[in-house]
């Protein structure tokens, strides 16, 4: 170990638990980071094997030796690893960008930074930015995005009564998704719509477009109309908390609604359009990981068709009446009220509003 402290980096060539072959790369100060051969030599950055613009691989996969083997290695000014492979090609690689990639020991490492909230931390995380801001500073626009990724809502100030003013703001980062409301929707009081977001009448707490396979990450509501009087309050849910409470208090329940399937639909008209739209999946729907990736929860989109056996019914039904206690609950449910020229913006699978 080097008496500064400093690291001085140094490369072997080892053998992994499973006897495979790997380079092992030794900082000198007890950091140790093994990396395959095949992952290596398919990793080459050299401009013959990665496109210097997108970084994309250039290498012809059934062309690739799979069992290539390095016989000679070398650190370069203590930040570069060199390799020469057994068929004369010869890679270097940036130390931290192999440290950015190292494989963590055999631990599957999976990077999650979204932050869950409950009606008492509603108002800390509850972060707003002005429109204009957003639109013309790429550093605000930074914000609100990484505010979203991690809170998952967010508010839009000063955005004005004009209607394409949402879809500006949406332009500004992704493409706009097309469902059967088109690209843009007005929910508005139509007694004629098959839609009930479109009645007087309560909306109760729900995510979006369930009925959907691929469901926009991110949905905007822009208000333009909001009486004065009493009503017309937003209600709002943070679903990984509903699920987090779910799973740490009846884990069965939790893995009853992250595996028993259920039939979405969205069946009617919409300004001349007729559609009807069927999806299969559980209400809690994970990553390979474990993770929460989606959730989809709506009275009103839930087919009366089970796609499963009778005795999973009654499970499913206590699993859900559960999980409808925790959302509604005071502790984690919280009110607002949204304000003309004001829109909020929530991602659309995380959270019900």
């Amino acid at each position: 170990m080097n008496g500064s402290g400093v690291r001085r980096w140094s490369a072997t060539d080892t053998f992994g638990d499973d006897r495979r072959h790997e380079i092992q790369l030794d900082d000198g100060c007890g950091g140790r980071s093994r990396y395959p051969h095949t992952w290596l030599r398919n990793n080459c950055q050299c401009p013959s094997c990665t496109s210097a613009e997108s970084g994309f691989r250039k290498q012809v996969i059934c062309d690739f030796r799979f069992s290539s083997a390095p016989i000679r290695l070398q650190i370069i000014n203590n930040d570069t690893l060199y390799v020469k492979w057994d068929d004369s090609h010869e890679s270097t690689y940036d130390l931290q960008w192999l440290l950015e990639r190292n494989f963590n020991e055999g631990q599957e490492r999976h990077e999650n930074q979204q932050v869950k909230w409950t009606a008492e931390s509603f108002s800390a995380i509850f972060r707003s930015f002005k429109y204009e801001d957003v639109i013309k500073s790429d550093e605000t626009l930074l914000q609100w995005l990484e505010t979203l990724a991690v809170h998952g809502i967010s508010m839009i100030k000063s955005c004005g009564l004009e209607q394409y003013r949402v879809k500006e703001l949406a332009g500004r980062v992704a493409f706009l998704k097309k469902t059967q409301y088109g690209e843009t929707f007005k929910v508005e009081v139509n007694s004629d719509a098959t839609n009930l977001a479109y009645r007087s009448t309560y909306l109760q707490l729900h995510t979006d477009l369930p009925y959907y396979e691929y469901t926009p990450g991110v949905i905007l509501l822009h208000c333009i109309v909001q009486p004065e009087s009493s009503g017309g309050e937003s209600e709002v849910t943070d679903g990984l908390s509903v699920c987090d409470r779910l799973k740490e208090t009846d884990l069965d329940s939790y893995k009853t609604l992250s595996t028993v399937p259920v039939r979405w639909i969205d069946r009617g008209h919409d300004d001349g359009y007729s559609f009807h739209n069927i999806y299969e999946s559980p209400v809690i729907c994970e990553d390979s990981y474990g993770n929460i990736k989606r959730i989809n929860f709506s009275e009103h989109h839930r087919d009366s068709k089970c796609p499963v056996s009778i005795d999973k019914v009654h499970i499913w039904y206590d699993a859900l009446e559960k999980f409808v206690k925790i959302a509604y609950n005071e502790k984690i449910i919280s009110t607002f009220k949204m304000k003309p020229g004001i829109p909020i913006s929530l991602i659309l699978c995380m959270h019900f509003i």
